[in-house]
């Protein structure tokens, strides 16, 4: 079982007790819901949002005994619709734990990796999405792939690799993630422990799933439907994530929210030694409609 990142600093900031319910936004195998559970207990609920099918069909099979957990295949941009149709209410505390699970990356088949060899799919949901990498890599213009690869990936090669990604396609369509990822490491500099193809894997992903404008309005969208003295924490793993949400609690806490995290949490070293992935975590946490700020 992966175990889930900033596990401890999830519970202290959303303080679950007996019997509140809960949103979990990104389910995905379900670490952080189960160990939620443990307080919520015995009548306490979790609506629990994935939004890949696969993922669901998975944990249908290992959750069919819980009755406390309600599993919807559902972006988490559609958070009111869902709590509307689950007459879902009293809701104290909503956990967005953002990116992708390691499920995708080891199991899912979809090229979200670049040390496999898989079709450059990059789809989250193959049934709600309808372009893949592979068309975005082989039929879009040069201007298009650096427009993607800067705003989302926040990648300077931007230009050389689009030169190249373009290069190779007159020679032969860019199918395979191990393709795309040797092709970036010919015209990018290695530096440090990060893989050259890192920002553009990550800038694919995030455009084609429409990553970010979907964070800004589940976003608010958990905080509307939050209960007065509910809390939010959200787990971030890139800058651009950490942005929309710190653009998103600056305008809550207008209209009175108030912050629990002054600072960012991160992960201590001890877990990022145990769990290397946790290594780019950030944790904020924001209360909604606490006392009055002095």
């Amino acid at each position: 079982m992966h175990k889930p990142v900033l596990l401890q600093e999830v519970i202290k900031y959303l303080e679950p007790k007996p019997n509140e319910n809960f949103i979990d936004a990104t389910f995905g195998l379900g670490g952080h819901s189960l160990e939620i559970l443990k307080y919520i207990k015995p009548y306490g609920k979790i609506l629990a949002l994935e939004w890949d099918p696969y993922l669901v069909a998975i944990d249908k099979k290992r959750l069919m005994k819980n009755k406390n957990i309600i599993l919807k295949n559902e972006n988490f941009k559609n958070i009111k619709k869902v709590v509307k149709e689950e007459n879902f209410t009293q809701i104290k505390g909503v956990i967005f734990d953002l990116g992708i699970s390691n499920w995708h990356y080891k199991k899912s088949q979809r090229g979200f990796s670049f040390q496999k060899d898989e079709f450059l799919d990059m789809r989250i949901n193959p049934f709600e999405i309808k372009i893949t990498a592979f068309e975005i890599v082989n039929y879009f213009s040069k201007e298009k792939l650096i427009e993607i690869l800067e705003k989302y990936g926040e990648e300077k090669y931007a230009n050389k690799i689009a030169d190249e990604i373009i290069r190779r396609r007159r020679i032969k369509k860019i199918e395979t993630s191990k393709e795309l990822a040797e092709l970036i490491l010919n015209v990018v500099p290695r530096k440090k422990k990060i893989h050259p193809a890192t920002k553009t894997f990550m800038a694919l992903r995030t455009y084609i799933n429409n990553e970010l404008e979907n964070l800004e309005i589940g976003l608010k969208s958990a905080y509307d439907v939050l209960e007065k003295g509910g809390r939010i924490v959200i787990i971030t793993f890139q800058g651009l994530e950490d942005k929309v949400v710190k653009k998103v609690f600056r305008e809550l806490k207008n209209k009175g929210a108030k912050l629990l995290t002054k600072n960012v949490v991160r992960p201590p070293k001890k877990e990022i030694l145990e769990n290397p992935s946790a290594r780019s975590a950030k944790l904020r946490a924001i209360l909604k409609n606490g006392k009055e700020e002095k």
